[in-house]
């Protein structure tokens, strides 16, 4: 994958987000707690579809070490430690494959 996409992939993501932040009124408490679970369900479905190749196989070596990096970082429940978790999972696995 090219680093520019991955930096306009970022900057998409949390360029969005401070957009909202700035611009959209705070949402109620009953809004605000199923946002709040909202990323888990999100990033089991992203991640489920990339593990699955070309043909439905199972993805590559990167692909695989990524998912595995990322979901290692899931507990801090942060969207950037999930991405740096998914990159060095990457890197790893082009280093191994």
């Amino acid at each position: 994958m090219d680093a520019w996409l991955i930096a306009a992939m970022a900057l998409v993501t949390y360029g969005s987000r401070a957009m909202a932040l700035l611009v959209l009124p705070q949402p109620s408490p009953g809004v605000e707690a199923v946002l709040a679970r909202m990323p888990a369900p999100i990033f089991a479905s992203l991640a489920t579809l990339t593990l699955i190749g070309e043909g439905g196989r199972i993805a590559s070596v990167p692909v695989l070490t990524a998912a595995v990096g990322a979901l290692l970082m899931t507990p801090r429940r942060s969207l950037a430690m999930c991405l740096l978790g998914g990159f060095v999972g990457y890197v790893a696995g082009e280093l191994v494959a």
